[in-house]
């Protein structure tokens, strides 16, 4: 049943296994901003749009739905903020949503009145504020349930209706006898343009300063423009600061931080990664962290170890809401096995493995054995997290579903002149990605050009 993948960008960033190997419907995503949008779920279960049905606006936080077309978040943040002149910092939100889609999410401003945030105008129509109410707390990371998704795969590469139906159909069934779909983080957490993430958050870990810096400055890479990469070029050959910041595009704002600051201390690469957003600087870490966990989450497919029954030493979430996994943690024993195989298949348990942190407590066990696996094969250790010299960027670690199902997944298939395209409409929880998803169905043979 499990398929390997051999497209480069899946092996290079960990997302090594289908686990469905009927074939897919191939196609594109995101070829028009109306073909990926997201609605945030808050946390009693109302689904942000354009009207959010608001039972009692009380409290010292100014909230609204926001909609945004085209930009990241934090963009859309900087665009509202200098509208009434402030800083964006003062912006504060549940989740980051893609740049490429339309996304409505719950977002929380200090100082600001209802009656204020009602003239908000954006002239570039990426904007728009909705139904703006006040809460007694302040929205911060994590404070939702789930995103709903409405998403048009176009330009598939099966041309009948039943075809279509019947590759469907196959992948949705192989996933359910597999336990779920391998709950990866997405092209999205490590870029696609440059996929490199991962590579400086290592870099970092291991305390290779000076190539994270290089990495982030001159690695070249496919997809990227021939100005940047001239730029990149140049710095490469000469490591003439000055003078590359005449070549690199004011848009590649965290390069020109660091050549910024090299210019004036050369070789302190601690002090120059320091000068970047401590936001920016956990990203690298956390792109690592889902590096090793994506490596781990393949090496268990590979081995012929599903989702559908536990290990002894697994450890597993018990489910006690809907789609959000956030139960009891359990480590199985032999004698629990059968039990918790029963949760599993009611969907009221989930396979877990570990987001490595100077704090994880290693699986026990098979699972153990392949979490070890893959850490001595990459040279790191839990402990590497604990960053002694950027000790704010340390990382405890955490632990992630191994699987997930969409919830009410519907699709519609529509055709134009024998080209077909599928509306499809499903929620997931929260931190899980809709283009993992996505890549079940599609089995992309180029990632990019399929729009991820």
């Amino acid at each position: 049943m499990v398929t390997i993948s051999r497209n480069f960008l899946d092996i290079f960033l960990g997302l090594e296994v289908y686990v469905s190997d009927s074939p897919g419907i191939g196609g594109k995503i995101k070829e028009e901003i109306t073909d990926f949008i997201v609605r945030e779920i808050t946390l009693d279960g109302k689904i942000c749009s354009g009207k959010l049905e608001i039972q009692e606006s009380k409290g010292d936080y100014t909230c609204f739905v926001m909609e945004k077309r085209g930009i990241d978040t934090l963009t859309a943040f900087r665009i509202i903020a200098r509208f009434f002149g402030i800083s964006s910092k003062r912006f504060s939100a549940a989740g980051l949503k893609d740049a490429k889609a339309i996304t409505f999410q719950l977002v929380c401003v200090d100082n600001i009145s209802p009656e204020n945030l009602k003239k908000f105008h954006d002239t570039g129509n990426k904007v728009f504020i909705h139904s703006i109410f006040k809460l007694p707390f302040k929205i911060k990371p994590g404070m939702l349930l789930g995103n709903q998704f409405e998403i048009t795969i176009r330009n598939l590469i099966v041309k009948q209706h039943s075809e279509l139906e019947k590759r469907i159909k196959d992948i949705l069934d192989e996933i359910k006898v597999a336990g779920g779909i391998p709950n990866y983080y997405g092209y999205q957490r490590f870029g696609t343009i440059r996929p490199n993430t991962h590579i400086i958050g290592k870099y970092i870990i291991s305390k290779q300063f000076e190539e994270a810096v290089k990495e982030i400055l001159t690695h070249i890479y496919p997809y990227e423009s021939p100005k940047v990469k001239e730029a990149r070029k140049f710095l490469h050959e000469t490591w003439n600061f000055k003078k590359a910041l005449d070549l690199f595009p004011k848009r590649l704002h965290h390069e020109r931080k660091l050549i910024y600051y090299l210019a004036d201390h050369p070789n302190d690469y601690i002090g120059a990664l320091r000068n970047l957003p401590i936001q920016v600087r956990r990203l690298y870490i956390g792109a690592y962290q889902a590096y090793l966990f994506n490596k781990v989450i393949s090496r268990r497919l590979k081995k012929g170890y599903l989702f559908n029954e536990v290990l002894s030493g697994d450890i597993v979430i018990l489910k006690y809401k809907n789609y959000d996994y956030r139960g009891r943690i359990l480590r199985v024993t032999e004698g629990m096995i059968n039990r918790i195989n029963k949760l599993l298949k009611d969907r009221q348990a989930v396979i877990a493995h570990n987001v490595f942190g100077y704090k994880s407590i290693i699986s026990h066990g098979i699972p153990g054995e392949i979490e070890l696996e893959i850490l001595e094969e990459e040279n790191v250790s839990i402990d590497d997290f604990k960053i002694k010299h950027m000790p704010e960027v340390s990382s405890k670690g955490n632990l992630r579903p191994a699987s997930f199902y969409p919830k009410d997944f519907t699709y519609e298939i529509f055709s134009i002149n024998d080209n077909f395209r599928i509306n499809t409409k499903f929620i997931l929880g929260k931190g899980i990605y809709a283009t993992v998803f996505l890549r079940e169905l599609m089995k992309p043979n180029n990632i990019i050009e399929a729009g991820f």
